[in-house]
C-alpha cells in the first residue's frame, strides 16, 4: 500500500481583524487569511474560495506557494467523490514547488503530487475484457494509461529523494510504484499478444468469408447459366437429357459442399443458411422437373436456385466487408498507438530517466536553485538515485 503523507494544512499566525481595501494584499495579511481559513470550521469550498484570494492578490513567494500547497491539500481531498478535481490538485502542488525555496514545503509538495499521481491511477479503469476486440483494445488503452500516470508518481516520489535522500517513504514508494508498474507492463505485453492472435484470426476469417462468397457467386452463375440452356435448349433425345439431369445434379453437389464448407467454418448465419435450402429446393425440384420431360419448369426452378445462391453470396459478402472493415479500424489504431509509442520512446532515449515532464520540470527547478540550496546542503551531498527503470 503506498503510504500517504498528505501533510497537514500548514497553519501560520492568527486571523485578521479586515480585509485590505486594496488589489495587492500585503504579506501580514496575506498570512493571517490564510490562518484564518485553515483554522476555521469552514467547508471545503469556502476554504478553496477563500484561498484562491490569496493566490490572486498575494505576491510573496513563500506565502503564495503556501497558499498552492493547502490549495492542492483541499483538492485531493475532494477527489475522493470528484476525480476531475485530480488537475487542480497537481497543478497547486506543482505552483507550491515552483514558487518556494523552502526545502521542507517542496518536500511535502513533491510528495503529496506523487501521492495524487498514485489515486489518479488508481482510478483509471483496470477490468481487462477479452469479449471483443473492441474491448481488448479498450483495455489496454487503460492500462497504458495507468503505467504513464504511474510513472509521473514515481517521478514525483523521486523528485523528494532528490532533496532529502534520507526520506524513507518517498524512497519506499518509488519502489512500491516501480513493481506496480512492472505487473501492468506484463498485462500489457500478454494483452498485446491476445489482441495479436485475434486480429490473425479475425482476417483469416475475413479471407474464409471472402472465398466462400465467391465460390457461392460462382455457382449462382453456373446455376444461371444452366437455367438459361435448359430454356434455350431442351435436350432433343434420351441421352441429351441424361446429360442435362447430371449437369445439374452436379450442381446441387456443389451446392451441398459449400453450405458444408460455410458450416464447419461456423460462419453460417440464418439468412444465408435459409438462402442456400432455398437454392437446394429448387434444384431437387428442377432434377424432378427434368425427370418429367418438362422442360419450361425445370429452367424456372434453376432461376430460382440461381437467384437463392446469389442472395447467399451477398449476405455472405457483407460478412466478408464487415469483417475487413473492422480490421482496418483496429490496423488503424495499432499504427496511431505505434507511432505515439516511437514518439515516448525518443523522449526515453533522450533522458535516462522514464519521469514524467512534470517531475522534469521540478528537478530543473532544483538546479537553478543549488546555489540558494547551499546552506540546506551544508550538513552534506544528496545521494543520486538509481534509474534503474
Amino acid at each position: 500500500m503506498i503510504i500517504l503523507l498528505l501533510s497537514s494544512i500548514l497553519l501560520l499566525a492568527p486571523p485578521a481583524q479586515e480585509d485590505s481595501p486594496l488589489t495587492y494584499m500585503e504579506p501580514e495579511f496575506a498570512r493571517s487569511r490564510i490562518a484564518q481559513v485553515i483554522g476555521d470550521d469552514m467547508e471545503p469550498l469556502e476554504q478553496l474560495e477563500a484561498l484562491s484570494v490569496v493566490v490572486e492578490r498575494c505576491e510573496e513567494p513563500e506565502l503564495l506557494a503556501l497558499a498552492h500547497y493547502n490549495l492542492g491539500v483541499i483538492f485531493s481531498g475532494l477527489t475522493l467523490t470528484d476525480p476531475d478535481r485530480f488537475d487542480d490538485a497537481a497543478n497547486a502542488f506543482l505552483a507550491a514547488d515552483r514558487a518556494s525555496s523552502n526545502l521542507d514545503l517542496q518536500s511535502k509538495a513533491r510528495f503529496n503530487l506523487g501521492h495524487a499521481y498514485y489515486i489518479r491511477a488508481q482510478s483509471i479503469k483496470e477490468n481487462v475484457s477479452v469479449e471483443s476486440m473492441v474491448d481488448a483494445e479498450s483495455s489496454l488503452d487503460s492500462l497504458k494509461e495507468r503505467v504513464e500516470v504511474l510513472k509521473s508518481a514515481a517521478g514525483a516520489f523521486r523528485s523528494v529523494v532528490d532533496i532529502h535522500p534520507t526520506h524513507a517513504h518517498a524512497a519506499s514508494n518509488v519502489e512500491r510504484v516501480r513493481n506496480e508498474i512492472k505487473v501492468l507492463q506484463d498485462q500489457i505485453e500478454a494483452l498485446e499478444e491476445m489482441i495479436k492472435q485475434q486480429q490473425e484470426q479475425q482476417s483469416q476469417q475475413q479471407q474464409q468469408q471472402q472465398d466462400a462468397a465467391d465460390a457461392l457467386n460462382e455457382l449462382a452463375e453456373k446455376q444461371q447459366q444452366q437455367a438459361d440452356k435448359t430454356e434455350s435448349s431442351p435436350p432433343k433425345n434420351e441421352q441429351e437429357q441424361e446429360q442435362q439431369q447430371s449437369e445439374q445434379q452436379d450442381l446441387n453437389d456443389l451446392t451441398e459442399e459449400a453450405k458444408d464448407e460455410i458450416a464447419a467454418q461456423q460462419q453460417q448465419t440464418d439468412e444465408i443458411e435459409d438462402k442456400i435450402q432455398e437454392a437446394q429446393d429448387a434444384q431437387e425440384r428442377a432434377q424432378e422437373a427434368m425427370e418429367q420431360g418438362d422442360q419450361e419448369l425445370a429452367a424456372e426452378e434453376q432461376a430460382k436456385a440461381a437467384q437463392a445462391l446469389k442472395e447467399a453470396a451477398q449476405s455472405m459478402q457483407e460478412m466478408a466487408d464487415e469483417s475487413k472493415e473492422q480490421g482496418e479500424k483496429s490496423d488503424d489504431s495499432k499504427d496511431e498507438g505505434e507511432a505515439q509509442d516511437e514518439g515516448e520512446q525518443g523522449e526515453e532515449e533522450g533522458e535516462s530517466d522514464e519521469i514524467s515532464e512534470v517531475a522534469k520540470d521540478l528537478l530543473d527547478k532544483e538546479r537553478r536553485e543549488r546555489e540558494a540550496r547551499q546552506a540546506y546542503r551544508a550538513k552534506g551531498r544528496p545521494v543520486k538515485v538509481e534509474k534503474d527503470w
